[in-house]
């Protein structure tokens, strides 16, 4: 099973890059995901296919010599638990830039390492770096390098990402580090359903980080409906036991579980967009 998994994840990656090779590119700034939160917890042999997506209005207005602004962005991501405490993943970047047709604007290889692993409430935390290779004219690749954390107390979850980025290659516009944050608080009102509040940030360069209005900043509600994975399943037993019965009760393969999340973001600052709708879906297996 391991086995085929990795093949799948192999032929991902070479679709990706046969795709990024056949596509007309043109001039925005994006590279790496936007709006994802990333999760602390991770499982081996667990494959989980994801799709992201936003559609933005009230776009902020580009002077003739900036990147144009983005109106719709689509990531589609692929990741698997190589061991309890190590993921990799592959990530195709597409968009729509305000007065284009759709795109691919990059392809991102990452790997993601646990360091304290959540059992139930408490902390989790793990690190992950990832490089982005950018597929349109005159645009700088991108690494990104930081901790992934969740505190979880009853009902509620917080889940934090502080990523520091770095511009490389010839097109780098930037000679120092990037910071990029993503947060997100979820309650979980009711069965399989949950409510929370995201906020997302970017500075392009620390060292010439500007006003606060200089700054891509946002923040809104989600909603999120996991109808997967009951917390009252059964147990099953250790591997080679048998019950009574000489009924063989080792470990069946992971369940397929699918979960989805639909949110609002608004625009804090005069260069974000002034509201995005957001939609995140998963299918892990």
């Amino acid at each position: 099973m391991l086995q085929r998994k990795l093949q799948h994840l192999a032929f991902t990656v070479a679709v990706s890059a046969i795709a990024t090779a056949g596509l007309t590119l043109a001039g925005t700034k994006q590279v790496l995901a936007e709006f994802e939160i990333q999760e602390a917890g991770i499982e081996k042999g667990e494959v989980e296919l994801e799709y992201r997506g936003a559609y933005h209005w009230g776009l902020p207005q580009a002077e003739e010599d900036e990147e144009v602004p983005l109106r719709q962005s689509h990531d589609f991501e692929m990741q698997m638990g190589i061991t309890h405490w190590w993921m990799i993943s592959t990530t195709l970047g597409t968009t729509v830039p305000a007065g284009f047709n759709w795109q691919v604007d990059s392809v991102e290889l990452e790997t993601q390492f646990q360091l304290i692993k959540r059992h139930g409430n408490g902390i989790a935390l793990s690190f992950a770096t990832g490089y982005g290779w950018a597929t349109q004219a005159d645009t700088a690749n991108e690494v990104e390098f930081g901790p992934i954390m969740e505190f979880a107390a009853g009902k509620f979850l917080l889940t934090t990402n502080t990523f520091f980025s770095r511009q490389m290659g010839e097109f780098a516009e930037t000679d120092g580090l990037g910071f990029e944050y993503g947060w997100r608080g979820e309650y979980d009102f009711a069965k399989h359903w949950g409510l929370g509040v995201e906020m997302f940030g970017e500075i392009e360069d620390l060292a010439n980080a500007g006003s606060f209005d200089d700054q891509e900043h946002s923040i809104g509600p989600a909603l999120f409906w996991k109808p997967g994975g009951d917390d009252d399943d059964e147990e099953v037993g250790d591997v080679g036991e048998s019950d009574d019965n000489g009924k063989d009760n080792s470990p069946e393969p992971a369940k397929t579980e699918f979960s989805m999340n639909v949110g609002v973001q608004f625009g804090l600052t005069d260069v974000t967009s002034d509201s995005a709708l957001k939609f995140q879906g998963s299918l892990a297996f």
